[in-house]
């Protein structure tokens, strides 16, 4: 049940925001907080590292499955248009779809969170 709280909420705020413009992915704009575990032609694998408070700098999230290696209060995703909303808590071990979206992302609690990003690419 709570996967799939967070999993509707994370869908339903990302997918109002989805348009993407100019591709500027995580690992190429914010490398600080993103680390390339792994790409091939069907997957690509990014772990990301927040310490409290920290803030990426603004990028182009792909469509992916995010699954929480340490658990999170909560993330600020603030929008090009200044708009921001909050994500819901999670728990280590946690598995959400995340839709595609420009912003920036803050760990608005007072732990570090690691988690990998998992984005699919169309590999048949």
């Amino acid at each position: 049940m709570r996967n799939s709280l967070a999993l509707a909420v994370f869908t339903v705020a990302f997918l109002g925001y989805a348009g993407i413009g100019t591709a500027q992915h995580d690992v190429e704009v914010d490398a600080a907080h993103h680390k390339l575990e792994f790409e091939n032609d069907c997957v690509r694998v990014v772990r990301a590292n927040f310490g409290p408070g920290e803030k990426s700098a603004l990028f182009d999230a792909k469509d992916a499955v995010i699954v929480s290696l340490k658990g999170s209060q909560g993330f600020r995703l603030t929008f090009p248009d200044g708009r921001s909303i909050v994500t819901s808590p999670t728990n280590s071990g946690d598995v959400l779809w995340a839709p595609a979206v420009r912003a920036q992302h803050e760990n608005i609690g007072d732990t570090r969170v690691e988690f990998l990003v998992i984005e699919p690419k169309g590999c048949h």
